[in-house]
Protein backbone atom coordinates (compact mmCIF):
# COMPACT_ATOMS: atom_id res chain seq x y z
CA UNK A 1 0.00 0.00 0.00
CA UNK A 2 1.67 3.48 -0.82
CA UNK A 3 2.37 5.96 1.49
CA UNK A 4 -0.43 8.46 0.37
CA UNK A 5 -3.09 6.06 0.71
CA UNK A 6 -2.41 4.36 4.43
CA UNK A 7 -5.68 4.62 6.85
CA UNK A 8 -5.32 7.67 9.14
CA UNK A 9 -3.02 9.74 6.52
CA UNK A 10 -3.55 12.74 4.46
CA UNK A 11 -3.69 12.45 0.60
CA UNK A 12 -0.47 13.69 -0.92
CA UNK A 13 -1.07 17.32 -2.00
CA UNK A 14 0.41 19.58 -4.58
CA UNK A 15 3.67 21.15 -2.95
CA UNK A 16 2.34 24.71 -3.26
CA UNK A 17 -0.68 24.08 -1.20
CA UNK A 18 1.21 22.72 1.40
CA UNK A 19 4.32 24.20 2.14
CA UNK A 20 5.27 28.12 2.74
CA UNK A 21 1.98 29.50 2.41
CA UNK A 22 0.33 28.65 5.29
CA UNK A 23 3.12 29.71 7.83
CA UNK A 24 2.88 33.59 7.80
CA UNK A 25 -0.72 32.73 8.40
CA UNK A 26 0.54 31.07 11.55
CA UNK A 27 3.66 32.74 12.32
CA UNK A 28 0.44 35.66 12.95
CA UNK A 29 -1.65 33.89 14.39
CA UNK A 30 0.71 33.14 16.96
CA UNK A 31 1.79 36.62 17.68
CA UNK A 32 -1.53 38.17 17.62
CA UNK A 33 -2.64 35.28 20.32
CA UNK A 34 0.10 35.94 22.52
CA UNK A 35 -0.22 39.99 23.04
CA UNK A 36 -3.75 39.10 23.45
CA UNK A 37 -2.36 36.95 26.33
CA UNK A 38 0.08 39.56 27.49
CA UNK A 39 -2.38 41.82 28.08
CA UNK A 40 -4.10 39.37 30.48
CA UNK A 41 -1.33 38.01 31.86
CA UNK A 42 -1.76 37.29 35.59
CA UNK A 43 1.18 39.73 36.95
CA UNK A 44 1.81 37.48 40.41
CA UNK A 45 1.00 34.04 42.20
CA UNK A 46 -2.56 33.84 41.87
CA UNK A 47 -5.38 30.77 42.67
CA UNK A 48 -7.52 32.34 39.63
CA UNK A 49 -8.78 29.59 36.96
CA UNK A 50 -7.93 26.50 39.33
CA UNK A 51 -4.32 27.13 39.11
CA UNK A 52 -3.80 26.35 42.83
CA UNK A 53 -0.41 24.11 42.07
CA UNK A 54 1.29 27.13 40.81
CA UNK A 55 3.15 27.72 43.90
CA UNK A 56 4.04 24.34 43.87
CA UNK A 57 4.97 23.49 40.36
CA UNK A 58 6.83 27.23 40.39
CA UNK A 59 9.03 26.11 43.80
CA UNK A 60 9.73 22.72 42.17
CA UNK A 61 10.98 23.86 39.29
CA UNK A 62 13.09 26.74 40.71
CA UNK A 63 14.59 23.93 42.67
CA UNK A 64 14.48 21.42 40.34
CA UNK A 65 12.08 19.09 42.51
CA UNK A 66 9.28 16.99 41.56
CA UNK A 67 6.23 17.97 42.07
CA UNK A 68 2.74 16.05 42.24
CA UNK A 69 2.45 12.89 40.01
CA UNK A 70 3.16 12.29 37.32
CA UNK A 71 6.47 14.41 38.35
CA UNK A 72 6.44 16.82 35.34
CA UNK A 73 9.85 16.37 34.54
CA UNK A 74 9.39 18.59 30.93
CA UNK A 75 7.36 21.31 32.57
CA UNK A 76 10.16 21.47 35.77
CA UNK A 77 13.53 21.74 33.02
CA UNK A 78 11.52 24.22 30.77
CA UNK A 79 10.29 26.22 33.21
CA UNK A 80 13.66 26.62 35.05
CA UNK A 81 14.75 27.89 31.73
CA UNK A 82 12.10 30.51 31.95
CA UNK A 83 12.79 31.73 35.64
CA UNK A 84 16.29 33.42 34.47
CA UNK A 85 14.28 35.66 32.57
CA UNK A 86 15.03 39.28 34.04
CA UNK A 87 10.95 40.51 33.63
CA UNK A 88 9.00 40.57 37.03
CA UNK A 89 8.23 38.29 39.34
CA UNK A 90 9.27 34.63 38.98
CA UNK A 91 5.36 33.82 39.46
CA UNK A 92 5.26 36.28 35.99
CA UNK A 93 7.68 34.46 34.14
CA UNK A 94 5.60 30.89 34.44
CA UNK A 95 2.51 32.77 33.69
CA UNK A 96 4.51 34.03 30.42
CA UNK A 97 5.77 30.22 30.09
CA UNK A 98 2.15 29.21 29.80
CA UNK A 99 1.19 32.49 27.57
CA UNK A 100 4.04 31.54 25.40
CA UNK A 101 3.60 27.79 25.17
CA UNK A 102 -0.28 28.33 24.18
CA UNK A 103 0.49 31.00 21.99
CA UNK A 104 3.03 28.69 19.91
CA UNK A 105 0.34 26.11 20.02
CA UNK A 106 -2.07 28.49 18.30
CA UNK A 107 0.01 28.93 15.41
CA UNK A 108 1.39 25.39 15.13
CA UNK A 109 -2.79 24.55 15.02
CA UNK A 110 -2.93 27.26 12.31
CA UNK A 111 -0.27 25.16 9.92
CA UNK A 112 -1.79 21.67 11.17
CA UNK A 113 -5.35 22.37 10.61
CA UNK A 114 -4.20 23.48 7.29
CA UNK A 115 -2.28 20.37 6.20
CA UNK A 116 -5.15 18.30 7.70
CA UNK A 117 -7.60 19.73 4.87
CA UNK A 118 -5.33 20.65 2.42
CA UNK A 119 -6.41 21.59 -0.44
CA UNK A 120 -10.17 22.04 0.53
CA UNK A 121 -9.41 24.60 2.71
CA UNK A 122 -7.63 27.77 2.34
CA UNK A 123 -5.31 29.37 5.03
CA UNK A 124 -7.65 31.45 6.26
CA UNK A 125 -10.44 29.11 7.28
CA UNK A 126 -7.10 27.05 9.18
CA UNK A 127 -6.16 30.27 11.24
CA UNK A 128 -9.36 31.12 12.14
CA UNK A 129 -10.11 27.96 13.81
CA UNK A 130 -6.87 27.87 15.61
CA UNK A 131 -7.74 31.88 16.50
CA UNK A 132 -10.77 30.62 17.50
CA UNK A 133 -9.35 27.44 19.66
CA UNK A 134 -7.15 29.98 21.34
CA UNK A 135 -9.65 32.64 23.05
CA UNK A 136 -12.22 29.59 24.14
CA UNK A 137 -12.78 30.79 27.79
CA UNK A 138 -10.92 27.48 29.03
CA UNK A 139 -8.07 27.45 27.11
CA UNK A 140 -7.58 31.60 27.48
CA UNK A 141 -7.89 30.77 31.11
CA UNK A 142 -5.19 28.11 31.11
CA UNK A 143 -2.84 30.71 28.75
CA UNK A 144 -2.24 33.46 31.85
CA UNK A 145 -1.34 31.46 34.99
CA UNK A 146 1.41 29.06 36.03
CA UNK A 147 -0.16 24.94 34.95
CA UNK A 148 1.11 22.31 32.73
CA UNK A 149 -1.76 22.81 30.41
CA UNK A 150 -0.60 25.32 27.78
CA UNK A 151 2.67 23.20 27.40
CA UNK A 152 0.61 20.04 27.20
CA UNK A 153 -1.02 21.88 24.55
CA UNK A 154 1.75 22.83 22.68
CA UNK A 155 3.02 18.96 22.34
CA UNK A 156 -0.04 18.01 21.29
CA UNK A 157 0.08 20.24 18.79
CA UNK A 158 3.20 19.25 17.65
CA UNK A 159 2.32 15.96 17.73
CA UNK A 160 -0.73 16.79 15.34
CA UNK A 161 1.37 18.64 13.21
CA UNK A 162 3.76 15.97 12.50
CA UNK A 163 0.91 13.81 12.10
CA UNK A 164 0.13 15.78 9.62
CA UNK A 165 2.57 15.48 7.49
CA UNK A 166 2.27 11.58 6.82
CA UNK A 167 5.20 8.82 7.06
CA UNK A 168 7.27 10.45 10.08
CA UNK A 169 6.27 8.10 13.07
CA UNK A 170 9.30 8.58 14.58
CA UNK A 171 8.79 11.98 15.08
CA UNK A 172 5.12 11.85 15.61
CA UNK A 173 5.89 9.65 18.44
CA UNK A 174 8.73 11.82 20.27
CA UNK A 175 6.31 14.89 20.36
CA UNK A 176 3.08 12.41 21.87
CA UNK A 177 5.70 10.60 24.27
CA UNK A 178 6.61 14.60 25.44
CA UNK A 179 3.14 15.51 25.64
CA UNK A 180 2.05 12.44 28.04
CA UNK A 181 5.40 13.59 30.10
CA UNK A 182 3.17 17.06 30.53
CA UNK A 183 -0.12 15.12 31.33
CA UNK A 184 -0.64 11.30 31.47
CA UNK A 185 -3.97 12.26 29.87
CA UNK A 186 -1.99 12.41 26.48
CA UNK A 187 -1.90 8.79 26.45
CA UNK A 188 -5.90 8.72 25.22
CA UNK A 189 -4.07 10.03 21.91
CA UNK A 190 -2.25 6.70 20.99
CA UNK A 191 -5.15 5.02 19.60
CA UNK A 192 -5.46 6.96 16.88
CA UNK A 193 -1.83 7.80 16.61
CA UNK A 194 -1.07 3.64 16.05
CA UNK A 195 -4.08 3.01 13.77
CA UNK A 196 -2.81 5.87 11.98
CA UNK A 197 0.64 4.48 11.82
CA UNK A 198 -0.12 1.51 9.39
CA UNK A 199 3.03 -0.24 8.90
CA UNK A 200 5.10 2.35 10.49
CA UNK A 201 3.94 0.79 14.22
CA UNK A 202 6.79 -0.23 15.16
CA UNK A 203 8.62 3.29 14.90
CA UNK A 204 5.87 5.15 16.09
CA UNK A 205 6.23 3.30 19.86
CA UNK A 206 9.80 3.86 19.22
CA UNK A 207 9.86 7.67 18.95
CA UNK A 208 6.98 7.53 21.88
CA UNK A 209 9.46 5.76 23.99
CA UNK A 210 11.64 8.40 23.49
CA UNK A 211 9.41 11.10 23.79
CA UNK A 212 9.31 9.34 27.72
CA UNK A 213 12.92 9.86 28.58
CA UNK A 214 12.24 12.90 30.79
CA UNK A 215 10.18 10.64 33.21
CA UNK A 216 13.84 8.87 34.03
CA UNK A 217 15.14 12.41 34.98
CA UNK A 218 12.84 12.11 37.96
CA UNK A 219 15.51 10.15 40.30
CA UNK A 220 17.99 12.58 39.28
CA UNK A 221 16.08 15.72 40.74
CA UNK A 222 14.32 13.45 43.71
CA UNK A 223 18.28 13.55 44.22
CA UNK A 224 18.79 17.38 45.20
CA UNK A 225 18.07 19.66 48.38
CA UNK A 226 14.32 21.15 46.81
CA UNK A 227 11.39 21.02 49.22
CA UNK A 228 9.31 20.03 46.69
CA UNK A 229 9.50 15.48 45.93
CA UNK A 230 6.84 13.78 45.89
CA UNK A 231 7.38 9.63 46.42
CA UNK A 232 10.72 8.30 46.18
CA UNK A 233 11.38 8.19 42.75
CA UNK A 234 14.96 6.81 43.37
CA UNK A 235 13.55 3.56 43.41
CA UNK A 236 11.30 1.18 41.04
CA UNK A 237 8.57 1.02 42.88
CA UNK A 238 8.51 4.55 44.04
CA UNK A 239 9.06 5.89 40.43
CA UNK A 240 6.08 4.07 38.77
CA UNK A 241 4.11 4.92 41.26
CA UNK A 242 4.86 8.56 40.53
CA UNK A 243 4.52 8.58 37.20
CA UNK A 244 1.60 6.08 36.98
CA UNK A 245 -0.45 8.80 38.69
CA UNK A 246 -1.62 5.97 40.86
CA UNK A 247 -2.47 7.98 43.62
CA UNK A 248 -5.28 9.69 41.89
CA UNK A 249 -7.02 6.62 40.76
CA UNK A 250 -9.83 6.97 43.12
CA UNK A 251 -10.49 10.26 41.50
CA UNK A 252 -11.79 8.25 38.66
CA UNK A 253 -15.86 7.65 39.31
CA UNK A 254 -18.90 6.77 36.95
CA UNK A 255 -20.27 10.16 35.50
CA UNK A 256 -22.94 11.91 37.28
CA UNK A 257 -25.52 14.23 35.61
CA UNK A 258 -24.26 17.28 38.03
CA UNK A 259 -20.65 16.92 36.81
CA UNK A 260 -21.44 16.73 33.32
CA UNK A 261 -23.61 20.19 33.48
CA UNK A 262 -20.26 21.27 35.60
CA UNK A 263 -17.99 20.54 32.65
CA UNK A 264 -20.87 22.29 30.18
CA UNK A 265 -20.65 25.21 32.05
CA UNK A 266 -17.35 25.77 32.54
CA UNK A 267 -16.66 25.34 27.84
CA UNK A 268 -19.06 28.33 28.31
CA UNK A 269 -21.37 26.33 25.96
CA UNK A 270 -23.74 28.29 25.23
CA UNK A 271 -22.33 30.72 22.65
CA UNK A 272 -20.65 28.10 20.96
CA UNK A 273 -24.62 26.92 20.10
CA UNK A 274 -25.23 30.08 18.87
CA UNK A 275 -22.52 29.71 16.31
CA UNK A 276 -23.08 26.27 15.52
CA UNK A 277 -26.78 27.55 14.50
CA UNK A 278 -25.07 30.36 12.42
CA UNK A 279 -22.88 27.78 10.93
CA UNK A 280 -26.03 25.86 9.59
CA UNK A 281 -25.95 27.22 6.50
CA UNK A 282 -22.70 26.26 5.12
CA UNK A 283 -24.07 22.85 4.76
CA UNK A 284 -23.38 22.67 1.08
CA UNK A 285 -19.28 23.49 1.46
CA UNK A 286 -19.39 20.79 3.98
CA UNK A 287 -21.09 18.55 2.11
CA UNK A 288 -18.51 18.77 -1.22
CA UNK A 289 -15.49 17.92 1.33
CA UNK A 290 -14.16 14.42 -0.16
CA UNK A 291 -15.12 12.36 3.20
CA UNK A 292 -14.00 9.24 1.48
CA UNK A 293 -10.85 10.55 2.08
CA UNK A 294 -11.05 12.79 4.97
CA UNK A 295 -13.59 11.07 6.84
CA UNK A 296 -11.46 8.15 8.23
CA UNK A 297 -8.88 10.67 9.65
CA UNK A 298 -11.84 13.12 11.00
CA UNK A 299 -13.54 10.37 12.76
CA UNK A 300 -10.11 9.07 14.93
CA UNK A 301 -9.74 13.23 15.69
CA UNK A 302 -13.52 12.72 16.77
CA UNK A 303 -12.97 9.68 18.43
CA UNK A 304 -10.45 10.82 20.22
CA UNK A 305 -11.92 13.82 20.93
CA UNK A 306 -14.87 11.65 22.41
CA UNK A 307 -12.51 10.22 24.94
CA UNK A 308 -11.78 12.85 26.43
CA UNK A 309 -14.94 13.46 27.09
CA UNK A 310 -15.23 10.71 29.00
CA UNK A 311 -12.59 10.74 30.36
CA UNK A 312 -13.02 14.50 32.31
CA UNK A 313 -17.00 13.28 33.16
CA UNK A 314 -15.47 10.39 35.32
CA UNK A 315 -12.71 12.25 36.95
CA UNK A 316 -14.28 13.72 40.01
CA UNK A 317 -12.40 16.64 40.79
CA UNK A 318 -13.86 20.41 40.86
CA UNK A 319 -11.27 21.12 38.26
CA UNK A 320 -11.71 18.67 35.72
CA UNK A 321 -12.92 20.55 33.06
CA UNK A 322 -9.33 21.27 31.90
CA UNK A 323 -8.99 17.73 31.06
CA UNK A 324 -11.12 19.24 27.63
CA UNK A 325 -8.75 20.87 26.16
CA UNK A 326 -7.15 18.17 23.88
CA UNK A 327 -10.76 17.48 22.98
CA UNK A 328 -11.47 21.03 21.90
CA UNK A 329 -8.29 21.18 19.84
CA UNK A 330 -9.66 18.87 17.86
CA UNK A 331 -12.88 20.02 17.88
CA UNK A 332 -11.83 22.74 16.32
CA UNK A 333 -9.72 20.79 13.71
CA UNK A 334 -13.10 19.51 12.46
CA UNK A 335 -14.36 23.13 12.52
CA UNK A 336 -12.35 24.16 9.64
CA UNK A 337 -14.43 22.56 6.84
CA UNK A 338 -17.53 24.88 8.20
CA UNK A 339 -15.56 28.05 8.45
CA UNK A 340 -14.36 27.67 4.71
CA UNK A 341 -17.38 29.13 3.15
CA UNK A 342 -17.21 32.25 4.94
CA UNK A 343 -13.63 33.47 3.36
CA UNK A 344 -11.75 36.49 5.78
CA UNK A 345 -15.39 36.61 7.50
CA UNK A 346 -14.53 33.34 8.92
CA UNK A 347 -11.84 35.79 11.59
CA UNK A 348 -15.09 37.60 12.99
CA UNK A 349 -15.73 34.57 15.04
CA UNK A 350 -12.04 34.08 16.81
CA UNK A 351 -12.86 38.04 17.08
CA UNK A 352 -16.21 37.96 18.98
CA UNK A 353 -14.60 35.66 21.04
CA UNK A 354 -11.59 37.71 22.13
CA UNK A 355 -14.08 40.50 22.99
CA UNK A 356 -16.09 38.66 24.51
CA UNK A 357 -13.73 37.24 26.99
CA UNK A 358 -11.00 39.88 27.32
CA UNK A 359 -13.20 41.46 30.56
CA UNK A 360 -13.55 37.54 32.34
CA UNK A 361 -9.89 37.38 32.12
CA UNK A 362 -8.39 41.11 33.56
CA UNK A 363 -10.32 40.27 36.39
CA UNK A 364 -8.52 38.42 38.28
CA UNK A 365 -7.29 38.45 42.34
CA UNK A 366 -3.50 37.92 41.45
CA UNK A 367 -2.45 39.97 44.48
CA UNK A 368 -4.88 37.89 46.98
CA UNK A 369 -2.29 35.45 47.92
CA UNK A 370 0.62 37.81 47.70
CA UNK A 371 -1.05 40.07 50.75
CA UNK A 372 -2.33 36.79 52.64
CA UNK A 373 0.86 34.75 52.61
CA UNK A 374 3.00 38.08 53.22
CA UNK A 375 0.82 38.78 56.43
CA UNK A 376 1.63 35.09 57.98
CA UNK A 377 4.89 35.24 56.89
CA UNK A 378 5.62 38.48 59.05
CA UNK A 379 3.65 38.22 61.99
CA UNK A 380 5.11 34.20 62.56
CA UNK A 381 7.97 34.01 65.45
CA UNK A 382 11.11 33.61 64.73
CA UNK A 383 12.18 30.07 64.21
CA UNK A 384 8.73 28.83 64.43
CA UNK A 385 7.31 25.63 62.90
CA UNK A 386 4.15 26.09 60.92
CA UNK A 387 1.62 23.43 60.47
CA UNK A 388 -0.30 24.13 56.96
CA UNK A 389 -3.08 21.83 56.31
CA UNK A 390 -4.56 22.31 52.16
CA UNK A 391 -2.66 22.57 49.19
CA UNK A 392 -3.27 26.20 48.76
CA UNK A 393 -1.48 27.54 51.62
CA UNK A 394 1.30 25.17 51.97
CA UNK A 395 2.46 25.71 48.09
CA UNK A 396 1.66 29.14 48.35
CA UNK A 397 4.26 29.62 51.58
CA UNK A 398 6.82 27.05 49.32
CA UNK A 399 6.81 29.79 46.34
CA UNK A 400 7.68 32.54 48.89
CA UNK A 401 9.57 31.27 51.60
CA UNK A 402 11.82 29.16 48.69
CA UNK A 403 11.70 30.99 45.92
CA UNK A 404 11.72 34.66 46.79
CA UNK A 405 13.72 33.64 50.10
CA UNK A 406 11.33 35.33 52.50
CA UNK A 407 11.76 33.96 56.14
CA UNK A 408 14.36 31.29 55.46
CA UNK A 409 14.06 30.36 59.70
CA UNK A 410 10.51 28.82 59.26
CA UNK A 411 10.07 24.97 58.72
CA UNK A 412 7.34 24.64 56.74
CA UNK A 413 5.44 21.06 57.10
CA UNK A 414 2.15 20.21 54.53
CA UNK A 415 -0.18 18.70 57.29
CA UNK A 416 -1.46 16.72 54.04
CA UNK A 417 1.66 15.38 53.12
CA UNK A 418 2.59 14.67 56.48
CA UNK A 419 0.39 11.19 55.95
CA UNK A 420 3.31 9.83 54.07
CA UNK A 421 6.68 7.98 55.17
CA UNK A 422 8.06 9.68 52.41
CA UNK A 423 7.03 12.87 53.00
CA UNK A 424 7.77 12.57 57.04
CA UNK A 425 11.35 10.98 55.80
CA UNK A 426 12.61 14.13 53.43
CA UNK A 427 11.43 16.68 56.02
CA UNK A 428 13.22 14.81 58.58
CA UNK A 429 16.17 14.57 56.36
CA UNK A 430 16.14 18.42 55.18
CA UNK A 431 15.77 19.41 58.63
CA UNK A 432 17.92 17.66 60.97
CA UNK A 433 17.25 20.38 63.58
CA UNK A 434 13.24 19.13 63.83
CA UNK A 435 12.25 15.69 65.76
CA UNK A 436 10.31 13.94 62.95
CA UNK A 437 8.05 10.90 64.43
CA UNK A 438 7.88 7.85 62.53
CA UNK A 439 4.30 7.89 62.16
CA UNK A 440 1.71 10.03 60.70
CA UNK A 441 1.07 11.92 64.22
CA UNK A 442 0.92 15.60 64.34
CA UNK A 443 0.23 15.65 68.47
CA UNK A 444 3.73 14.11 68.40
CA UNK A 445 5.10 16.25 65.77
CA UNK A 446 4.25 19.60 68.16
CA UNK A 447 5.07 17.76 71.73
CA UNK A 448 8.25 16.93 70.61
CA UNK A 449 9.40 20.18 69.26
CA UNK A 450 7.48 22.81 71.34
CA UNK A 451 10.22 22.71 73.53
CA UNK A 452 12.68 24.17 71.13
CA UNK A 453 10.79 26.62 69.07
CA UNK A 454 7.21 27.94 68.64
CA UNK A 455 4.87 26.25 67.09
CA UNK A 456 1.88 27.53 64.71
CA UNK A 457 -0.88 26.38 62.40
CA UNK A 458 -1.73 28.68 59.04
CA UNK A 459 -4.08 28.85 57.09
CA UNK A 460 -4.63 31.38 54.07
CA UNK A 461 -8.38 29.87 53.26
CA UNK A 462 -10.47 30.08 56.17
CA UNK A 463 -9.39 29.60 60.17
CA UNK A 464 -6.25 28.01 60.79
CA UNK A 465 -7.09 24.99 63.37
CA UNK A 466 -6.62 25.29 66.81
CA UNK A 467 -4.39 24.41 69.37
CA UNK A 468 -4.15 22.42 72.33
CA UNK A 469 -1.69 24.96 73.90
CA UNK A 470 -2.65 27.50 76.98
CA UNK A 471 -1.04 30.27 75.40
CA UNK A 472 -1.14 31.82 72.05
CA UNK A 473 1.26 34.55 70.94
CA UNK A 474 -0.52 38.36 71.12
CA UNK A 475 -1.05 39.17 66.92
CA UNK A 476 -1.36 43.32 66.16
CA UNK A 477 -3.67 42.58 63.27
CA UNK A 478 -7.27 40.64 63.92
CA UNK A 479 -7.04 39.59 60.04
CA UNK A 480 -3.53 38.29 60.71
CA UNK A 481 -4.60 36.47 64.22
CA UNK A 482 -7.57 34.52 61.55
CA UNK A 483 -4.54 33.94 59.23
CA UNK A 484 -2.23 32.20 62.18
CA UNK A 485 -2.33 30.34 65.25
CA UNK A 486 0.76 30.25 67.59
CA UNK A 487 1.77 28.74 70.53
CA UNK A 488 4.81 30.07 72.54
CA UNK A 489 8.05 27.35 72.49
CA UNK A 490 8.06 25.81 76.06
CA UNK A 491 11.38 25.69 77.61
Amino acid sequence: MSQSRRPGYPARTKPELTGGRIWPWALVAAIVVLAVYRLTLTPDLTWANAATDGGELITASVTLGVPHPPGYPTYVLLGKLFSFLPVGSVAFRYNLFSAVCAAAAAGLLAATYYRFWSPRVRPVAATAAALAFAFLPLVWSQAVVAEVYSLNLLMLALFLLTWSRRGRALHTGLWLGLAITTHLSSALMLPAAFISSGRQGSRLAAGVALGLAPLLLLPWLASGNSPVVWGRPDTVGGWWWLVSGRLYAANLQFPTGVRLLALLQALAIGPALVAGRRLTALRPTIQRIDWAATGPRAGLMGGTAALYVVFAAAYATPDAAVLLLPALMLLALLLVPALERLGVAALLLPLALAIAGYPDRTTDDAIRPRLLAEAVLEAAPADALILAPGDRTIFTLWYFQHVEGRRPDLRLVDASLFAFDWYRARLAALNPDLYVPAADDLTALQRLNETERPFCTASLVGQPQPLPAAHLLDQSSGARASLLNCSEARH
